[in-house]
């Protein structure tokens, strides 16, 4: 089973995903008021990406985070999938990109 584990360590706020005991994605972020911007994401899998984004997105709206960003650069089809569009900068409402049904096809 996989699961998506949340921590916050000297300023860095993130999420961890484990299958069993091995690491298999973690991701960062910053919370600024009512937006997040993704600062790293780190999973060769983009299912479990798209976990990781909705876990980390959901610790957000629990700390009353409305929008979620990242950069064009760090983005992958998983962000597309979630609704996030922009130019350089991705952006997308927290609630909207929830809603949104799993893509992993189950």
């Amino acid at each position: 089973m996989i699961k998506f584990i949340p921590f916050e360590v000297n300023g860095i706020t993130g999420i961890t995903a484990l299958e069993g005991e091995d690491k298999i994605g973690l991701c960062t972020f910053i919370i600024d008021g009512f937006y997040m911007t993704f600062d790293s994401v780190d999973c060769s899998d983009d299912i479990i990406t798209e976990g990781l984004a909705r876990a980390a997105m959901n610790y957000a709206a629990n700390r009353n985070v409305y929008i979620a960003k990242i950069c064009k650069g760090l983005s992958s089809p998983a962000f597309m999938r979630l609704g996030f569009s922009g130019d350089d900068i991705l952006s997308v409402e927290i609630p909207e990109a929830l809603a949104s049904g799993c893509s992993c096809g189950i």
